[in-house]
């Protein structure tokens, strides 16, 4: 009795449907690149962290309206605020901890994998595969810097006496909040995938990611109280996006006196410095 195999019939089949183009794929790409980031298709214990750490991020503004909502009679909730400035700067080290937590698992698994030839042997080149994990860093991102600001905004509006003059009264608050959450999940974003990209190791990206975060915010701040040199602090690379963001809010004083176009200068120096390096990664000849 013969085993072998035989081919009966091959058939190939035309795709007909709609091409979409590139900006699909790249919207694709991204959408699935944070979904996944997010802990879509994985265990429990990839989705548990990110959720974690939107809800921490959430705490300030839904305690807040709570006890408005709780005690909308009582005197002591009529100074019962946060300032969109301070927000944040209040969850800062979430922020820096769902960064960590997201960045690496963007791209560390393509390299280690070794999937970026498949990629790039499609219709995406190298530019679009970048701007793809771009955008699928910022848009979890924006869960920690913008959404719960967003939702403080709507409750200081709903709860306020008259809504409507609250909106013309803080209408330019609200573009300083988008602005703001856009600049600290941008740093955020384009600095981990730079450090990120250098390994296809997730734990190695993430302990250098913290390393370039904190080790050089401890030495700028130790030398700063040593030397009581106030520009030392810019080496803060863990608050650089809070404070730039923060100095959109006009009237708020820099506890550090190095004003705000240094620290928007350093922002947009290291998030220049971080393309750079996403650049030279995903160069003509990497693959």
């Amino acid at each position: 009795m013969s085993t072998g195999a035989r081919v009966a019939d091959v058939a190939y089949t035309r795709y007909d449907g709609e091409r979409s183009g590139r900006p699909a794929a790249i919207w694709s790409l991204a959408r699935w690149s944070a979904l996944r980031a997010l802990g879509a298709r994985r265990g429990w214990r990839a989705k548990l962290i990110p959720i974690l750490l939107t809800m921490i991020a959430l705490t300030p503004a839904l305690v807040v309206l709570g006890l408005r909502a709780l005690f909308s009679g009582a005197s002591f909730t009529n100074n019962l605020n946060i300032a969109y400035a301070r927000y944040s700067t209040i969850t800062a080290i979430v922020i820096l901890v769902f960064s960590v937590v997201i960045t690496p698992e963007l791209v560390c698994s393509d390299r280690r994998d070794r999937t970026l030839s498949l990629y790039f042997s499609t219709s995406i080149s190298r530019l679009d595969y970048v701007l793809a994990k771009l955008l699928g860093a910022l848009l979890p991102l924006l869960l920690v810097t913008l959404v719960p600001l967003l939702v403080l905004y709507a409750g200081n509006l709903l709860f306020a006496v008259h809504p409507l003059g609250y909106l013309q009264a803080h209408a330019g608050d609200l573009l300083r909040i988008i602005g703001g959450g856009l600049v600290i999940a941008c740093f955020y974003g384009v600095v981990g995938l730079a450090v990120a990209s250098l390994t296809g190791r997730r734990a190695f990206a993430v302990g250098g990611y913290l390393a370039f975060l904190v080790i050089p915010t401890i030495i700028g701040g130790v030398l700063g109280d040593a030397l009581n040199e106030r520009y030392v602090r810019l080496l803060a690379v863990a608050a650089v996006p809070i404070r730039a963001a923060r100095d959109l809010y006009p009237g708020f004083t820099d506890p550090s006196n190095i004003g705000a176009g240094l620290w928007n200068l350093t922002a947009v120096g290291l998030i220049a410095a971080g393309l750079a390096v996403l650049a030279l990664r995903y160069r003509q000849d990497e693959g």
